[in-house]
């Protein structure tokens, strides 16, 4: 499976709520999500910002679940996503570790997911750069993909018609800030 997402920068949440309800969308969880990221300098280019292509992996946390994941970076399109759930984070580190992936820092968020039809919708409240709107849906086959970012867009511009897409990852959002305080 392949997942293809769109995501924008978002002021009014309840305003996207209430349409997410007109629509017939369904609330089915609220989460915590807490990303230590790391990355690979065979991945980053010379300001630590992932390269297109590349893998970010990472450690999540949400409730008392973890989960080691590696993710291609597909900035305009889908990437490829493996997730393992991991007992304890300190196997994880070993892990990145050995690897040669170095922490690269943490992206923690507040997530509110709806599912409908073949889309998930989150929203989230990301710390340190604010609330934003994804569209997600699964694929199966990587022909269908521009077909499926179409099919997000449309949705995304009745849930939010003024919103810009944001290409950039929270990752590289957060990597901006970081370099901006150098």
């Amino acid at each position: 499976m392949t997942e293809v997402e769109i995501r924008a920068k978002i002021d009014n949440v309840e305003e996207i709520k209430k349409k997410l309800e007109e629509l017939g969308a369904k609330f089915f969880k609220f989460e915590k999500q807490v990303d230590r990221v790391f990355g690979h300098s065979m991945f980053m280019d010379d300001d630590n910002m992932l390269i297109e292509g590349g893998l970010s992996a990472r450690i999540r946390e949400v409730d008392n679940k973890k989960a080691l994941e590696f993710k291609e970076i597909v900035r305009q399109g889908a990437g490829i996503e493996i997730s393992s759930e991991l007992d304890d984070v300190e196997t994880g580190l070993k892990f990145f570790e050995k690897l040669k992936f170095k922490e690269a820092f943490t992206v923690s968020k507040s997530r509110e997911s709806y599912s409908y039809k073949d889309f998930t919708i989150c929203l989230d409240k990301v710390d340190q750069l604010g609330n934003f709107i994804e569209v997600e849906k699964m694929i199966t086959f990587s022909n269908d993909k521009e077909s499926a970012r179409k099919e997000c867009l449309d949705l995304l511009n009745i849930l939010s018609p003024n919103s810009e897409v944001e290409h950039r990852k929270y990752g590289d959002l957060m990597q901006e800030i970081i370099n901006k305080n150098k």
